[in-house]
């Protein structure tokens, strides 16, 4: 079946240098710090948030130098519980090509098992291109592993939440108060407790496979001592690789939960990567009636389990963007691509999962590079 145009996002690490290196000022030397690992497999490096534009950029291989170490037996206490495994003395295989990646699943379901269809996808079509040069043939231990937890009963309905808030959504303060507020309705708690399960599971990276819940992005980032992917950072900066095939300032549909075009997740996100050489997004909003198309197409569509109504719902919403004259858009709710992905458009369909997929290989092959250099 034909596909929309696909625009060429494939990431070229030295436009990442010269668009992310500069704006991100990475410290010469980074010093890395040491500690032992919960998991055999999990990182022996210290990574956070903060190091994901360095690593993607490659400036993060070369200023990176060791720091001190965490001691075994300050460690101990995290690590996971080996009991009933006989000890031996076989080593056990090193990361090779990929370090493993968390995704916090479950929200929702079929977005989760989406994405990681998307990661191996990613991760393979890079092996292939590995396998093209060294004419080494791909096996089962060279994959990007994934650990991924799919408990939506432990994250609560995102686009909920946020809409319960009755404050200034311009004062930080309080929306920072109300996304923090403990209470069982906050999607957070749950969400941090299986961020922490995957860190101590032996994830180097985690990602999230829903849109909304990027609202507590900041949040999660300041509690998970993990590099963690955003969702719409790796959009538009999909976008800016393929700018040579939009106009100068493009106009990008949004085809997302209300709660998602609320939050301006997408509008701020293109304004943080306009400094670091993005484009200039003009995004598009459906009108309010089709917004609430948009909503049934993901919740009583796709989330309830009738994906031809949710194809026919999200359809009509992708055609009276193109109406209005997008030159793309943005399947900016991981419920809309497994919906409508294989319909045919006149304009690119970008889809935020595919985007989040290939940028969590590079920074997967990255990580594991550092791990092998300072093992």
């Amino acid at each position: 079946m034909p596909h929309s145009p696909r625009l060429s996002t494939d990431f070229s690490p030295a436009d990442m240098a010269r668009a992310l290196e500069d704006a991100m000022q990475t410290p010469a030397p980074t010093r890395i710090d040491k500690q032992v690992p919960s998991v055999p497999w999990g990182p022996t490096l210290q990574f956070d948030t903060t190091h994901v534009y360095p690593a993607l950029s490659e400036s993060l291989e070369r200023t990176a130098t060791l720091g001190s170490s965490v001691s075994a037996d300050s460690a101990a206490r995290a690590r996971v519980t080996t009991s009933g495994i006989p000890d031996h003395k076989a080593p056990l295989p090193k990361l090779r090509y990929f370090a493993p990646v968390g995704v916090a699943g479950g929200m929702g379901p079929l977005a989760t098992v989406d994405l990681q269809k998307k990661l191996f996808e990613a991760g393979e079509r890079k092996l292939n291109e590995l396998a093209a040069q060294t004419g080494r043939q791909v096996t089962d231990q060279d994959h990007m592993g994934v650990i991924s937890f799919n408990l939506g009963h432990m994250i609560q309905d995102r686009t909920a939440y946020i809409k319960s808030f009755k404050g200034d959504p311009d004062d930080p303060q309080a929306v920072r108060e109300h996304l923090l507020k403990d209470v069982a309705e906050n999607p957070f708690w749950g969400a941090l407790h299986v961020c922490m399960a995957l860190k101590n599971a032996g994830a180097h990276v985690i990602m999230f496979p829903c849109n909304t819940f990027h609202a507590w992005f900041d949040l999660l980032a300041e509690h998970v001592k993990l590099p963690m992917l955003h969702i719409a950072e790796a959009t538009v900066l999909s976008l800016q690789q393929a700018k040579d095939e939009l106009p100068e300032n493009p106009q990008i549909g949004l085809i997302a939960t209300t709660g998602t075009v609320d939050s301006r997740l997408y509008q701020a996100a293109g304004e943080r990567m306009e400094k670091f050489g993005g484009p200039k997004i003009t995004w598009r909003h459906p009108t309010p009636g089709t917004q609430d198309k948009a909503m049934r197409g993901i919740y009583d569509g796709v989330k309830a389990g009738d994906m031809p109504l949710g194809a026919a719902l999200l359809n009509e919403v992708v055609l009276e963007l193109i109406k209005d004259g997008v030159h793309a858009f943005v399947d900016g709710c991981t419920e809309v691509h497994p919906a409508i992905g294989d319909i045919t458009y006149p304009v690119p369909q970008v889809d935020a999962a595919t985007a989040l997929a290939e940028t969590a290989v590079r920074l997967s092959m990255v990580l594991a590079r550092l791990e092998r250099k300072f093992s």
